[in-house]
């Protein structure tokens, strides 16, 4: 390695084992950075690291490149994604802000210039091994590869980070059966059950179904008409109520509480309750995950997706099921559960075999399935 470092041509250098540049332009001071992984994230040769200096030394001249970005660290690339977030309003800006602590934890003080695709790959392995799944290590690293996006098309640095995306084998979600439900809902606490088969019925989302105001709620006509500021799509969202779910709907109208303005009460609502104890993501009905988790393991249920069992989510996969079972197309199931495309919406659609079965056999009732052998008998 020494003698390698000696031969090196003028203008670069090493650094531990990274290789370095350093370059005057216009006889100003002198510029030291270390040279950039390629593209596909390995070292580069020192004949690559020539033609980088090479380009360097052009950009500084025409001024097109920050000279600052060699200081910049990984963590501050992740705060753009924070203040992008923000910005945007995105519905998922907490998630967003425990995953990028997270990575600040593990790499944020690294030098972005440095950081290499290899060095994410082993920080994906280590997180292997600390027992996280595909999942989660994929949702992780889709920041860290937005904050590379972010910097690059804002100017601040001068390239792209990839980002490897692990395969994923979760299981697409869990149907909840009627008998099932019954024994969930019979384990629930009071104030959770109407909100558990609202969501069931209709595959709304936790978040925007405890974000519901009474103002919302349009009994005349039968709707609930959601502002795009609670839904996760930033789009409207109007449900027409019918049967169970508009009872549901008028029960809790009955049950409205003067001092508070949302559809669903929580355990803790009550009269002068400090409004800052509220669940900011989930308003006065809280989050029920602990509930619900509680009234699995009583009803014998398992619990959890990493045991393949259930998760409040999976009330959207038993909705979007339900309602193409019975008869509805795929852009009704969207306007009901609110989903933004058909793919999604046919994702959480798990497909129900008793209606298929019923299907087949009235097919076959009116003749419009014939058998193979009875074709080839057919008279031509």
């Amino acid at each position: 390695m020494m003698d390698e470092k000696r031969e090196l041509p003028a203008g670069l250098y090493y650094r531990g084992s990274v290789l370095w540049v350093r370059f005057m332009v216009h006889g100003q001071k002198e510029q030291r950075e270390p040279v950039p992984p390629g593209k596909d994230g390995k070292p580069r040769s020192v004949r690559a690291a020539l033609q980088y200096r090479s380009e360097r030394i052009t950009q500084l001249a025409r001024g097109e490149v920050i000279a600052d970005s060699r200081r910049l660290t990984v963590g501050m690339l992740l705060d753009g994604v924070l203040l992008d977030y923000e910005i945007n309003g995105r519905a998922s800006v907490d998630t967003a802000k425990t995953r990028i602590r997270m990575l600040k934890e593990a790499v944020g003080s690294r030098l972005a210039v440095t950081f290499s695709t290899e060095d994410v790959q082993r920080l994906q392995i280590e997180w292997q091994r600390a027992g996280l799944t595909p999942g989660t290590i994929n949702r992780r690293c889709n920041l860290l590869r937005k904050a590379f996006r972010l910097a690059w098309r804002s100017g601040r640095f001068p390239r792209l980070l990839y980002v490897p995306k692990l395969e994923e084998h979760a299981a697409r979600g869990v149907y909840i059966g009627e008998a099932a439900a019954e024994k969930i809902a019979a384990n629930l606490p009071p104030y959770a059950v109407d909100p558990f088969t609202f969501a069931l019925l209709n595959g709304t989302r936790k978040g925007q179904l405890a974000a519901t105001e009474r103002r919302f709620v349009d009994l005349d006509r039968g709707v609930i008409e959601w502002p795009a500021a609670v839904c996760k799509a930033r789009v409207p969202h109007t449900l027409p109520l019918e049967g169970e779910s508009l009872a549901i709907v008028e029960r809790a109208m009955a049950n409205a509480r003067p001092w508070c303005r949302y559809l669903f009460h929580g355990r803790d609502c009550a009269p002068g309750r400090d409004p800052r104890t509220m669940s900011k993501r989930y308003a006065c009905l809280g989050n029920l995950r602990v509930a619900f988790q509680k009234a699995c393991a009583a009803a014998g249920l398992v619990v959890g997706r990493k045991h393949g069992g259930l998760v409040w989510h999976c009330t959207r996969n038993t909705a979007a099921t339900d309602l193409v079972a019975a008869g509805c197309t795929i852009d009704d199931v969207m306007k009901v559960g609110g989903w933004k495309t058909a793919d999604v919406a046919r994702r959480y659609d798990l497909g129900n075999l008793e209606a298929l079965r019923a299907r087949i056999a009235a097919a076959r009732t009116r003749g419009t399935v014939v058998r193979l052998a009875d074709k080839r008998r057919a008279p031509v």
